[in-house]
């Protein structure tokens, strides 16, 4: 992995694009000879979540190496992506608790280093300041749960700690994975991820919605594997109304948003309550849906993001009154446009369809209510998405505007919308 990190430093964007397809080859190759868990010398452990969140890291990085072609000081930008992509494998790979939390906390420094050197207006040193804030005080709760568990006799390791629990942690589960809900993020805790999209560049933000709020949901499956939570517990009902109600507002919010950045932005932020449905169900099928949610999720949102960056350098801003009348100006970008929108409201046969069917089972086994809650947010997302696609592909726009999309580009997007469509047959 080291070697190949190397060669990606020095070697030229075309040798690295084949040395990413090496690492994903690979990667498929350890998954379908392996169908169990994968161990390496007891501390690297790969079973079918962690294999599909570092296929997920590695196929979003190439993706972002295909869009940085053009960017300023390349090589510093590429120095930055692949330390955070591999900060990313330790995090997903390794099983130990104490590594865990170091990487989980470690991609703080790359995605920083992104935001402030390349960020485009002067309010990213702000949102950089929010980021920090609330993901590092967020995550020390989990490590001194860790540490507790540790100096009460239990292993660190997490193969180890599938089948035990300590019931001191369960009384206050709520509180040490407060740093997973910061990172997912959860409503009221999300008022970072909006501030950072907007000022992170396009591969910033394509990194940012593809593979770090999955973080969170992978910590909090992994958490949840090693102790016992009450579903009847007042602490259990209010959590989940809060993310699930939380979600329902933010759709709400999404469709009075005026950036195209921030309307994507709170999108991920009812998509990810959905997550923390499925994750805190307890149940087989909620878990399946909360992986399939996140793999589209990383999929959707990330190709969203480079789509508006798309409209930003055709009209040089991200305001929905500057970009209107895309069908008429550049029809490709129109038609990726039509199908990331579909696919982010959940429209068949799209992985987030797939993932909000076992969720909306999830549902109706845990309350009735929650039936309700997520059927409206399932309509809502279906209202903001038509109404981003109807902003940025209808309508008129006087001003006469280069319609120049490279195939790079288009290549970038049909790769964020191949296996968004596709993956559900190896279901």
């Amino acid at each position: 992995m080291f070697s190949l990190s190397y060669l990606l430093l020095v070697s030229k964007m075309s040798v690295s694009m084949i040395l990413i397809s090496v690492l994903v080859s690979v990667c498929v190759s350890v998954v379908n000879c392996n169908p169990g868990n994968f161990e390496l010398g007891g501390m690297v452990w790969f079973d079918f979540l962690s294999a599909a969140m570092v296929f997920l890291t590695l196929y979003i990085s190439m993706l972002m190496f295909m869009e940085s072609c053009g960017s300023e000081r390349r090589q510093q930008m590429k120095t930055a992506m692949v330390a955070l992509c591999a900060v990313l494998i330790s995090a997903f790979g390794l099983t130990n608790l104490f590594f865990f939390f170091f990487f989980f906390e470690s991609v703080l420094i790359p995605v920083l280093f992104l935001i402030l050197v390349w960020g485009y207006q002067p309010e990213r040193l702000q949102a950089g300041t929010y980021m920090v804030l609330y993901t590092s005080l967020g995550s020390f709760p989990f490590l001194f749960a860790i540490s507790m568990m540790v100096s009460s006799g239990l292993s660190d390791m997490m193969q180890s700690l599938t089948m035990v629990f300590n019931r001191s942690v369960c009384w206050f589960y709520w509180f040490y994975m407060l740093g997973f809900l910061i990172k997912l993020p959860m409503f009221p805790f999300h008022l970072w991820l909006p501030k950072a999209h907007v000022e992170a560049p396009v591969v910033g933000s394509m990194i940012l919605a593809g593979i770090l709020l999955k973080l969170g949901g992978y910590g909090m499956i992994r958490y949840l594997m090693l102790i016992i939570v009450g579903s009847t517990t007042f602490v259990y009902s209010l959590l989940l109304s809060v993310a699930l109600v939380g979600g329902l507002l933010t759709s709400m919010m999404c469709l009075r948003q005026v950036d195209l950045k921030s309307l994507v932005a709170y999108s991920s932020v009812g998509h990810m309550s959905l997550v923390i449905l499925g994750v805190l169900s307890n149940k087989m099928v909620g878990y399946l849906g909360s992986l399939l949610m996140m793999l589209g999720h990383g999929l959707c949102s990330s190709g969203l993001f480079l789509l508006v960056n798309l409209f930003y350098k055709q009209s040089t801003s991200r305001s929905i009154m500057f970009n209107k009348g895309g069908l008429a100006v550049f029809p490709s970008l129109a038609l990726f446009c039509f199908l990331l929108s579909s696919g982010n409201m959940a429209a068949p046969p799209t992985l987030n369809f797939v993932g909000e069917v076992f969720l909306f089972m999830t549902s109706s086994s845990v309350s009735g209510w929650f039936v309700l809650t997520v059927g409206l947010m399932s309509f809502m997302s279906a209202c903001y998405c038509l109404f981003f696609y109807g902003v940025c592909c209808h309508g008129k726009n006087n001003e006469v505007r280069e319609c120049f999309v490279s195939f790079s580009n288009l290549l970038n997007l049909f790769l964020h919308w191949f296996p968004l469509n596709f993956l559900f047959v190896f279901l």
